[in-house]
Parts: structure tokens; sequence; C-alpha cells
């Protein structure tokens, strides 16, 4: 190990800094690097621009469900309990059946599509983790960033003191100086990328059945999760719904579908007043699965630490 240079008292490198003998696997030989690229290869997101909190991000559905959609859904329902296929409201008689339970497997006959702009890669590395969907992501290997490859930064740091801030701020200016520099030494953007932040924003395409949207949202529409995906799923939720109403009673975070809360009894007695307020407190059950103290994370009236299906035994973090 030895001390970077001009660097005392930060990293150490594993290597000493004059060593420099090439592994023959690890050789740069890749064809994405400015030498090679024609100037059509460059992220449309070089603009400089660090966006606060979810700022310029944008959900599009650019495929929605298939017009012969009520017609699988009825035949498969009528299909599975062996009734006529061709009665004369074939088309619309029971198509709902399988939307609202049962054997729902004719729901992943029809895939949505979403095109989602200006998310951070930490937040794409936590969409791709969903395994019943598919990704096409921009690629950090195949094109350039740019000179000002834009950025993401939580409202936590644009609200934190001014020198955090500023910190903040120098540092994602460093990392671009040296993507810049390595790019300009004809290292491939493969190799270059790995000094971007993951605040780098960038897009990707997400593509789900039906039914495993249905399972996503309820898992990752809940505030447990970080505030950009969060955030992303309630975009991509809104759009499905405002072009297909039907859908709105089906897509809901998990703890929209339970029933009345479990402390309902304990709640009343020490809220008499029967008030909007008070009915909405009680209406369903906190399915929040982090360890956290939900009270103060989740807007939800029913969001109590007294009214959780789950609650690690063994893990916590208090407030």
């Amino acid at each position: 190990m030895s001390w970077i240079p001009r660097y005392p008292g930060m990293y150490k490198a594993s290597r000493q800094w004059g060593d420099q003998k090439e592994s023959p696997l690890l050789r740069d030989v890749a064809f994405n690097r400015h030498s090679m690229n024609d100037g059509h290869h460059v992220s449309p997101a070089d603009n400089d621009t660090i966006q606060v909190g979810d700022d310029g991000i944008t959900v599009k559905l650019v495929q929605g469900l298939n017009p012969e959609f009520t017609k699988v859904l009825s035949k498969a329902t009528r299909a599975t309990i062996g009734i006529n296929l061709y009665g004369p409201d074939e088309d619309t008689r029971d198509w709902e059946e399988m939307l609202r339970g049962g054997l729902q497997t004719a729901l992943e006959s029809q895939v949505i599509v979403f095109e989602v702009s200006g998310v951070s890669r930490a937040c794409t590395h936590q969409i791709v983790r969903t395994r019943k969907a598919a990704y096409h992501q921009q690629s950090m290997r195949a094109s350039y960033y740019g000179s000002g490859p834009e950025q993401r930064m939580p409202e936590s740091i644009w609200n934190a003191p001014d020198d955090v801030r500023q910190v903040w701020c120098e540092a994602v200016e460093k990392c671009r100086q040296a993507y810049i520099a390595a790019t300009q030494a004809d290292v491939s953007y493969q190799d270059a990328r790995y000094i971007l932040p993951e605040g780098t924003t960038n897009y990707i395409m997400m593509e789900y059945p039906l039914r495993e949207f249905i399972n996503v949202y309820a898992y990752r529409g809940c505030s447990m999760f970080q505030w950009e995906i969060v955030s992303v799923m309630r975009m991509a939720r809104d759009i499905l719904v405002g072009k297909y109403p039907f859908l709105n009673r089906y897509v809901k975070i998990s703890c929209e579908k339970t029933g009345v809360a479990i402390d309902s009894k304990e709640y009343i007695a020490e809220h008499p007043q029967a008030t909007d307020e008070a009915m909405d407190a009680i209406q369903h059950q906190c399915t929040f699965q982090g360890w956290e103290n939900v009270e103060g994370q989740c807007p939800f009236p029913w969001a109590r630490e007294s009214n959780r299906q789950f609650r690690s035994e063994f893990h916590r973090i208090e407030k």
C-alpha cells in the first residue's frame, strides 16, 4: 500500500504509485472512447445542472394496455372455470373478476412500459431490483456523459448548512473535472465513469406485466423507501390511472388495501369526537416494513407505531 502523492492522510493505493504494469485482462481496449466517438454518442443530460429533490424527473407511459384487454381477461376467467367462452356478452361481463383477485395469470399478458428521465443512478439501482420486469437503461459505458453531466441533489443536502452544500458541490465539480480529464486522455467511457457520482442522472425504460406493476406499486409506493423511487412510482401510477381510471381501485399501496386499524378501539377512546380526521386515522392498518419509527416517516393518518402490522423484534431505529 502507498499513500497517493499530494493527498497525505487520505486514500491509500493498493499498488505503488509508480507501478503501472498492465494486466492483460484489465487492459483498456474498449471501443467507447473519444477517439472513436462521431459526436452522436453523448448524453442528452449534458447540461451543467444540479436538480434538487425530484425537480426535473419526468415519467411517461409509452406502452399502455392492449385494446383487447377486457376480452383477454374475460376469456381467461371463463376458461378457468369452464363456462361458455362465446356468450353474447363475452367482452364485458366478467373481465374485472381477474383484477379483483383469484387466479390473475392473464394480467401477465398485458405489458406496460414507462420511460423515466432525470433519475439518479442511485434510484435506477433500486428500480432494477424487481425481478419480474425488464429494463432498458442509458449506458455510461457506450456514451459520453458530457462535460457537465446533470446531477441530482437531495433536498436534505440543499437545505443543510451552506458549508455542507458547498462541499457537496465542490465534490461534484472535482468528479466532473476528473471525468473530463480521463476522457480527454482517451480513457474509455466505461473506465472513466467510475468517478461519476451516484447522483448522475440518466434515462430508463421500465417494462412491467400489469400484474407485476400492481404488486411493485403496493410495495414501492410506500414511503418506507427512498424518496426518489417513491416519487417515480407514484408518478407512474398517476399516469397509468389517469389513462385507465378503472385501475384506480386496484393500483394501491399495500396499506390502502387493508381493513380497519389494529388500534382502532384505543384510538377512538383517545379521540372521542368522530371527526373526519379521526375516521381517516382508523381506516387502514400500517404495512410499513422498515426498522424506523413510522411516525414522521409517512404522512398517512393511520401511520402509527401502535397500528403497524410488522415491527422487527431485533432491529429498530428509534427517534
